[in-house]
């Protein structure tokens, strides 16, 4: 597990899994607008960085999983991709 401190999140982890390898978590949100704020920030992270998460969420949470785009194994840039999600929620908030 990546240990990871962020207000806004159900577990302040990120669940590693090895197969396939990843990274997940579950973020949630005071409403939609603090929600929809968090996901813009995602995304343009994700198009400064070419990471894409899986994403899935609703009205007051977020769900996000970095899947290993390249081997068995995660990156170091998913990795810190991760940690700058983080940083988001404050952002968002």
């Amino acid at each position: 597990m990546i240990p990871s401190e962020c207000p806004g999140s159900d577990d302040a982890t990120w669940t590693e899994r090895d197969r396939p390898a990843s990274l997940s978590r579950r973020f949630t949100f005071a409403g939609y607008g603090e929600t929809r704020d968090f996901l813009d920030r995602v995304a343009a992270l994700s198009e400064e960085t070419g990471i894409h998460p899986d994403i899935s969420f609703g009205r007051d949470y977020a769900n996000l999983s970095v899947n290993a785009m390249e081997g068995e194994t995660l990156s170091a840039a998913e990795r810190d991709f991760t940690q700058t999600v983080g940083a988001l929620v404050d952002a968002a908030g």
